[in-house]
């Protein structure tokens, strides 16, 4: 019997030997585990800390005075930071289409860009100066500007013109040019647009005709009638 007994000892032995080890193993693993799991503490560079302090140290934009407006986006142009604009230029120009230019171009940017105007073009009644915008059209045309109306006369009110208005589904292209503002080819478009479209419905039609502008219309309005 004592052989059995020291056998059966020595299976307790390895018994508990397993049962140890296998406790070890799993207190390591979950210290590892928890090792893991911690957040890792992130040492701020010398550099970045000296960088920090510099931007907070910096002072803060000075406030304009009571008599001086705040400074804003408005204040810098457009024409240095826009895109570029896209413009129609036609009329009597050497290649009238579209041309591409910076932004804050002028009128007579758009019209170089097209060639130039040609030799019968008058440049007169177009403000060369003005400053473009996308999308928009330059006519040259070979029409001088509208004439001034006459000055009233210092003795008393002007006498009122005893002319009869110009029919514009009639007039030929002599009583056409007898209009103030109104020239050779000028009538000739007038007339081509009454060919194309039967004929004038309305004065305000005269507007389509190309040449014709608010100023010009304002002074033809009262000499036409249908």
């Amino acid at each position: 019997m004592p052989p059995i007994r020291f056998w059966r000892l020595g299976l307790e032995r390895i018994h508990l030997a397993v049962i140890v080890l296998v406790v070890l193993i799993g207190a390591i693993g979950a210290a590892v585990l928890f090792l893991l799991a911690r957040p890792e503490v992130v040492p701020i560079e010398p550099e970045l800390l000296a960088t920090g302090t510099a931007v907070a140290a910096d002072p803060p934009a000075s406030e304009p005075t009571d008599g001086d407006p705040p400074a804003g986006p408005s204040d810098t142009p457009t024409a240095a930071t826009g895109g570029p604009i896209v413009i129609h230029v036609a009329g009597l120009v050497a290649r009238p289409g579209v041309v591409e230019l910076p932004s804050g171009s002028r009128v007579v940017d758009a019209i170089e860009a097209a060639g130039g105007a040609t030799p019968d073009a008058d440049l007169t009644p177009i403000n060369l100066a003005r400053v473009l915008t996308d999308g928009e059209q330059v006519l040259v045309t070979a029409d001088p500007p509208p004439a001034a109306p006459p000055a009233p006369s210092a003795g008393g009110p002007a006498t009122p013109t005893t002319e009869a208005p110009v029919n514009l589904n009639t007039a030929t292209a002599a009583e056409l040019e007898a209009l103030p503002g109104i020239g050779p080819a000028l009538a000739g478009r007038i007339l081509d647009w009454r060919e194309q479209n039967g004929r004038f419905t309305s004065i305000d039609e005269l507007r389509e005709v190309s040449g014709i502008g608010e100023q010009r219309f304002a002074q033809l309005e009262p000499m036409v009638t249908l």
